[in-house]
């Protein structure tokens, strides 16, 4: 998971350093060989719709980042209501326990959301959090069977269980209609490579095309990156 992220911040700072370059010294080029011409109407519609599509995707990915964290401090916020309830009826042993598998919940829930865990090991990470699920579960058939808790106390605790599990379930939802990879992959390229097409019209302004250039595949390249961050709204902690 680390090397994951690691490689996803080198290959940012690779392209940041590099393409931002490359585009002012091809305007240069451009400007040196007299090489320039104006847009024409059919080439900013092409260029002007790539820019449309990525804005209402970074638009509708800051949308679900926020449903994310909304639906994830119900989570969180449900899950220590139960915790806090159970430890009056828990042994210390079994408190111990509880708090460790809800780490261990959380921390499968950040895996399974923050990177593009798919096949087999999605499944994995699946089954361990139903796992979890099922342990809650049998906690709280342990309490109705010794009945050493009060009804109003065992009704919170199962409906906190069954508002948790929805949450998760949404926030499943969430992570599914994210922004399809190949488009995401095909709009990053097409933007940069329109950007590097554009050379020899940013070359019509001279000096300052060259700045332009850089200027505007800087923004770009920042923007991809945000993109990102906002289609993976969990970052490295769950907190």
């Amino acid at each position: 998971m680390k090397s994951l992220m690691d490689n996803s911040n080198s290959y940012f700072l690779y392209r940041f350093l590099t393409l931002p370059p490359l585009a002012s010294f091809l305007t240069y080029l451009c400007i040196k060989e007299k090489f320039a011409f104006s847009l024409n109407g059919i080439d900013a519609i092409i260029f002007g719709g790539l820019f449309f599509v990525f804005a209402i995707s970074i638009s509708t990915a800051n949308t679900r980042r926020f449903q994310a964290i909304e639906e994830l401090a119900k989570l969180w916020a449900m899950a220590m209501s139960f915790l806090l309830t159970s430890k009056r009826h828990l042994p210390n042993k079994e408190k111990e326990k509880f708090q460790f598998e809800l780490r261990e919940f959380f921390e499968k829930l950040r895996l399974l959301f923050h990177v593009d865990v798919v096949g087999e090991e999605s499944q994995k990470k699946l089954r361990d959090i139903d796992s979890f699920f099922n342990e809650v579960s049998l906690t709280i058939e342990e309490f109705r069977a010794t009945k050493n808790i009060s009804s109003p106390e065992l009704a919170c605790l199962l409906g906190w269980l069954e508002k948790m599990y929805t949450s998760f379930e949404k926030l499943l939802a969430i992570k599914e209609s994210r922004t399809p990879r190949t488009l995401r992959i095909f709009l990053d390229w097409a933007l940069v490579i329109g950007v590097l097409i554009l050379t020899p019209h940013f070359a019509k302004f001279g000096g300052y095309g060259v700045f332009t250039s850089f200027l505007i595949m800087s923004f770009l390249i920042v923007l991809i990156k945000v993109q990102k961050m906002l289609e993976y709204p969990f970052g490295k902690n769950m907190d």
